[in-house]
């Protein structure tokens, strides 16, 4: 996966051009909450990454070593040097995540893990980067197959960061259709089609880098003209907070067991189409799904000045992200266990500031407190520039929110 980590600068780039002609050509496609809130669950997702280790790789890279004797008597031999093996490791992992993918849309626990990547109700190269952090991991299941074919890990793995690189410039809305790409590849036309919520879109086009699985197995949706699509998830998250957005169905599903007073729904609803609830925990706490005839995006109006001071922040914790990414493995696991802690916590804290929140004031100044009392445990070059970071901060938060009682206003929709 360090092929990921290698192409995330190019993304970011990639989402600053983007943004630079959006701004020129004024097509509004562009909010700062929620592109923060899609790269801040995509920042959550990476450093969540750096303190655990993968199911599947656990698993398969021993009940491969187990197998490998059976794959040389059959003459199974891959190589990552021969680009045509990598081209079928990618074919096949492509295959195993359409599977994935559709599953993901039709089994309640398996959507709580996927939402998260659904929910922007905007279109752009930062909905690209909104990935689930795998709270329960439960898509590992989906790759084992891929041993009846003797695929090595290292093929694996490398076959998995292509196709999730791929997946990244066809989160756009302004390439148009290519008319011999829609039918073979996964395109930003077809792809705007599976994460728009409009009746006739929902749960069509799973494919990663192939689209002729969809067309094979009968969930392929052409986008249309007529029909343009409407972006997020039919029960809104409204909420610009990454760890909130995890949570957000595992949430649902966990209230509709301790609700329901049938032990078979408590038991069963977890593994039920997607969407499913109890019927007496329904009808005591209803969710109503968005009124698409009258969509309004959540939008909530705080402060130039907390704008500005999100963005900063959100700017080092993505600086410090990388860092950890590249360098967070040659320090000790609890260090960089409690780096990862802060980063969660401001990352959290900054959603909150950007949904209108108004204890968040107190949250933030909270923060900067924790980050200069945990420093002292940290490696000593980092002293100073966190001393300097927390004082400014603290600061320049507190001229923005506690000289100005009415800075924060209520979140609307928008």
């Amino acid at each position: 996966m360090g092929l990921v980590t290698a192409a995330i600068p190019f993304f970011l780039l990639a989402v600053l051009l983007e943004l630079a002609l959006d701004r020129w050509r004024g097509w509004g496609l562009y909010r700062l909450n929620d592109a923060i809130g899609s790269l801040g669950a995509g920042i959550l997702s990476r450093i969540l990454g750096l303190v655990r280790m993968g199911i599947l790789v656990l698993l398969y890279i021993p009940l491969y070593q187990w197998l490998e004797p059976t794959y040389q008597s059959l003459g199974i031999q891959w190589s990552l040097d021969n680009p045509w093996h990598l081209l079928l490791a990618v074919v096949a992992y492509d295959f195993c995540y359409y599977w994935k993918h559709r599953i993901c849309h039709e089994i309640n626990i398996f959507w709580a893990e996927h939402l998260v990547h659904h929910q922007s109700e905007d279109y752009n190269l930062t909905t690209a980067l909104r990935q689930s952090s795998d709270l329960v991991p439960l898509g590992w299941i989906f790759y084992l197959p891929l041993l009846l074919i003797g695929l090595p890990w290292e093929l694996l793995v490398t076959a998995g960061a292509i196709d999730l690189i791929y997946q990244f410039w066809v989160h756009t809305q302004k390439f148009p259709k290519v008319r011999w790409m829609e039918w073979i590849l996964v395109t930003p036309s077809n792809h705007r089609v599976h994460h728009a919520q409009n009746k006739v879109y929902v749960d069509r086009n799973y494919g990663g880098v192939l689209i002729v699985w969809d067309r094979l197995f009968g969930s392929y949706q052409e986008e249309l003209d007529e029909e343009p699509c409407i972006y997020g998830v039919r029960k809104p998250l409204n909420t610009f907070d990454p760890l909130a957005a995890n949570l957000q169905h595992f949430k649902r599903m966990w209230l509709d067991a301790v609700y329901t007073k049938s032990w078979k729904e408590k038991l069963t609803l977890w593994f039920r189409a997607t969407g499913y609830r109890p019927a007496d925990a329904e009808a005591a706490m209803p969710v109503p799904s968005g009124d698409l005839d009258n969509f309004q995006r959540f939008d909530p109006q705080i402060s130039a000045g907390q704008r500005g001071y999100v963005l900063a922040q959100h700017l080092i914790y993505s600086g410090a992200t990388l860092a950890l990414l590249w360098y967070g493995r040659d320090l000790g696991y609890g260090i960089l266990a409690s780096m990862v802690l802060m980063l969660v916590i401001g990352l959290v804290i900054n959603g909150r500031i950007l949904d209108g929140e108004a204890r968040s004031r107190y949250w933030e100044m909270s923060r900067l407190v924790a980050l200069m009392a945990i420093a002292p445990l940290w490696p000593q070059i980092l002293w100073v520039p966190l001393a300097g970071y927390c004082l400014v901060s603290a600061a320049l938060w507190y001229w923005l929110v506690f000289t100005d009682k009415d800075d924060t206003v209520t979140p609307v929709r928008n």
